[in-house]
């Protein structure tokens, strides 16, 4: 039983979960050992996350686990009735047996590790929350391995919480520090900036935890998220700063070209722009940007100027040629 329970403790190492229709299936194994949960219906765990508290009528929670070579497994199910109440069993092979210390300890083991793992994860945010607040969900989030669970677990308290300006810069700069997955650190932030207005004090972490995120792609998709949400000189500010880290120049361009399309942006934020297109490599990308900012906004002297200048970098003589037009055309030179 004690060589069990440790290696339950390794459960996120392979585990594998489908759920549908208020039923989950999870399953593991070591190569000796396979534990497999399967549940129906709404279960509710304790409060330490060791047992289950209540399972909705003729629903259950059933644990199970047998090693490879073994003729007998033991089992702890947790049926639901029809009164509210449960009826509980564990039994090893076909034989019942009473639910001693030893295996609580194997079934509590068990059932945090799952909860860690993802299960319940709703409910056990709002449980948390409720007893803990925020640092105790942000908390518990660091006690995942799973890039899968942390990002699923911080859109969740984006959602179910009011965070104030120290627990939503905390959330922010944890989730770039802890998420490795560019495609699930891209959905923390994403979420993110769906309730969390990024304002001068939150927009450094948001910058840092953005920056984390190596896929061109991924990258992209949060700051065009951020923009779109968030049309604020902030907003734009952290774009064109992160943007820089861009390496695709498609991608980078693709930034660009969404904060010339925001109203009422100032001469600096044109200027930024411009200067930014000048790291980009392509001609035709880089041509592109410009003439967005030249279509979109009135061109003061520092944008002229800047057009100019990064205009002037063009290889290209067909792409130069066709910023320099589109400026003789709307009176930008003159």
């Amino acid at each position: 039983m004690k060589k069990l329970t440790s290696l339950v403790l390794m459960i996120l190492a392979a585990v594998s979960a489908v759920s549908a229709q208020d039923r989950a299936h999870w399953n593991w194994n070591d190569g000796w050992k396979h534990l497999r949960v399967e549940s129906r219906g709404r279960i509710e765990l304790t409060d330490d996350e060791r047992d289950v508290k209540s399972v909705s009528p003729d629903g259950y929670f059933e644990i199970s686990s047998r090693g490879w070579w073994s003729l007998f497994g033991q089992r702890y199910v947790v049926h639901g009735n029809v009164d509210g109440s449960t009826t509980r069993r564990f039994t090893v092979g076909a034989a019942e047996r009473p639910l001693d210390a030893e295996t609580r300890a194997w079934i509590g083991d068990s059932i945090q590790r799952l909860a860690r793992s993802g299960f319940g994860a709703e409910s056990r945010v709002a449980r948390i929350l409720a007893n803990q607040g925020p640092s105790g969900v942000l908390d518990a989030i660091s006690l995942s391995s799973s890039d899968f669970v942390k990002a699923k677990y911080f859109i969740l308290l984006f959602s179910q919480a009011h965070l104030d300006r120290p627990a939503a810069e905390r959330a922010i700069r944890q989730s770039g520090r802890e998420i490795g997955s560019d495609f699930e650190l891209a959905r923390v932030l994403t979420a993110a900036v769906e309730t969390l207005p990024i304002d001068q004090a939150l927009a450094p972490a948001f910058l840092d935890a953005a920056n984390a995120i190596g896929s061109d792609y991924q990258h992209t998709r949060v700051l065009l998220a951020l923009l779109a949400r968030q049309q604020t000189p902030v907003a734009v500010e952290v774009a064109l700063d992160s943007s820089s880290h861009i390496g695709s120049d498609y991608q980078h361009a693709r930034i660009l070209g969404q904060v010339a399309q925001q109203k009422d942006l100032t001469e600096a934020a044109l200027v930024g722009v411009v200067r930014g297109a000048e790291s980009i490599g392509s001609d035709y990308e880089k041509s592109r940007v410009l003439l967005q900012v030249v279509a979109a906004h009135p061109i003061g002297d520092a944008t002229r100027q800047a057009l100019l200048d990064t205009a002037g970098r063009i290889r290209s003589d067909h792409e130069r040629g066709r910023v320099l037009s589109a400026m003789l055309r709307d009176g930008t030179l003159r």
